[in-house]
């Protein structure tokens, strides 16, 4: 993706004919690994001080990852030559909103994996209860951002080992929680914990639905990777539908168990919610081995990130659209330009929001993310309505429909946020507009 001097839409690139290696499975896999991460082992800290009528918000958010997730089967289709979210709104939209979400996407990357680091805090402290407190927190935090940056510092090599290792081992607790923990539900439990604080059905839906989509983050990953995928135009929309409502079964089913095992008070307060849930049911040692996959796989999905965000910013200076003090230097493994400029923001991010209350934190930053998420895929549809000219008559209708639903939802979702995080995202489109206007200059 590069900005030229006019301002204008370069031609895109031929897109060589490929035989795609990975099936109807493969892409649902590709989908689904791409959301399933660490970010659900506080999930339900956040919904619990809401209650189980947040419930209602996972509903809202899977609603809407589906429609988000059509745009992304739509555009896959036509933007073929698109390598990225990026690529797919500038195809539409132009270098403007391109560069606009190049930079709102990296700025989500960092923002949202500092949530990672505070649920491996959490962890900690709720395997060595004297680490609990908001400093000892604070501190681990840190310690985790820079180990994920000493890994990704190895080279890609570790970093998939990393992710490997912890990866069936971390989520193996939800799973469980997901299935066998139904045995422990108490139904009177979950109906007493559904609206501690009384609130209105929009002031309870639209702040849990807007954090639990934080859960479906990666939606477009099926379709930013169709090139690999046989008969792209048949199983990457349905990979991308299926693989967002098996993620959103496993969490709902996951979440709707803790909140009938646990009162939403204990889940609000709590810095390891599953751990709890399991030490509830089968006593201190089972609850130890809980946390200690959870502390793993938060560990292991932040590395991933850290050295994904990384390459965004490197990869976005080598095509224009990031200042040239990230592009890549001959020889090097590893950008350490890019991990030391990823790990200093983490750690201004973590220090200037913490929180004596864990689930406050994660909640403030997880919706962040989320917003400027959202941001980039309202984009995505006006893209899709853009480009849907390409599609054969009956079909841009269809195309067009799905995009305005998309764009609706996200706007309803981005209004249920505080006012402090929207001025957060706003920042950053102000932000990336300055940096489109330097990017054209230079």
């Amino acid at each position: 993706m590069a900005v030229s001097n006019a301002g204008e839409l370069s031609p895109p690139p031929a897109v060589s004919s490929h035989h795609g290696s990975v099936g109807l499975f493969g892409a649902i896999g590709l989908v689904a690994g791409s959301m399933v991460g660490s970010g659900i082992f506080l999930l339900p800290v956040s919904l619990g001080a809401i209650g189980s009528i947040s419930i209602l918000g996972w509903i809202a958010a899977t609603a809407a990852a589906l429609t988000v997730a059509g745009v992304f089967a739509w555009l896959a289709g036509v933007a073929p030559q698109a390598k990225g979210l990026p690529d797919y709104v500038e195809a539409g939209l132009g270098p403007v909103f391109g560069v606009q979400t190049s930079l709102a996407y990296w700025f989500g990357c960092w923002t949202g994996m500092v949530p990672l680091a505070i649920a491996v805090a959490g962890a900690v402290g709720y395997l060595v209860p004297a680490l609990a407190g908001p400093g000892p927190r604070l501190m681990l935090t840190l310690a985790s951002i820079w180990l994920s940056i000493a890994a990704a510092w190895v080279g890609p090599r570790t970093v998939a080992r990393v992710e490997g290792a912890t990866l069936a081992l971390g989520l193996a607790p939800v799973a469980i929680a997901a299935t066998a923990g139904w045995l422990a539900f108490h139904p009177s439990l979950f109906l007493a914990s559904w609206n501690p604080k009384g609130l209105s059905l929009p002031a309870a839906v639209g702040p849990s639905a807007l954090t639990a989509f934080y859960a479906f983050l990666g939606v477009e990953c099926a379709a930013a990777a169709a090139g690999v995928v046989r008969d792209p135009a048949r199983n990457v929309p349905r990979a991308s539908l299926i693989g967002v409502a098996a993620v959103a079964a496993l969490y709902i089913s996951a979440c709707t168990v803790l909140m009938g095992i646990l009162p939403a008070e204990a889940l609000a307060r709590s810095s390891a919610p599953f751990a709890e849930a399991g030490r509830t049911v089968l006593g201190l040692g089972v609850a130890g081995v809980i946390a200690v996959c959870g502390l793993l796989r938060a560990q292991g999905c932040l590395t991933g990130w850290v050295l994904v965000t990384g390459e965004t910013s490197r990869s976005g200076a080598d095509a224009g659209v990031f200042p040239a003090i990230f592009r890549t230097r001959p020889g090097e493994r590893a950008s350490a330009v890019n991990l030391m400029a990823t790990g200093g923001l983490m750690t201004v991010v973590a220090l200037g929001t913490a929180s004596p209350s864990l689930g406050q934190q994660f909640s403030l930053l997880a919706d962040i993310s989320v917003l400027t998420s959202l941001y980039s895929y309202a984009l995505a549809g006006g893209s899709l309505i853009r480009l849907s000219g390409r599609l054969a008559p009956a079909r841009r209708w269809p195309a067009r429909l799905t995009a305005l639903v998309a764009i609706s939802a996200s706007v309803v979702l981005i209004a249920a946020a505080k006012p402090v995080e929207l001025a957060v995202c706003a920042g950053v489109v102000v932000a990336a507009g300055l940096l489109y206007l330097w990017l054209r200059r230079r």
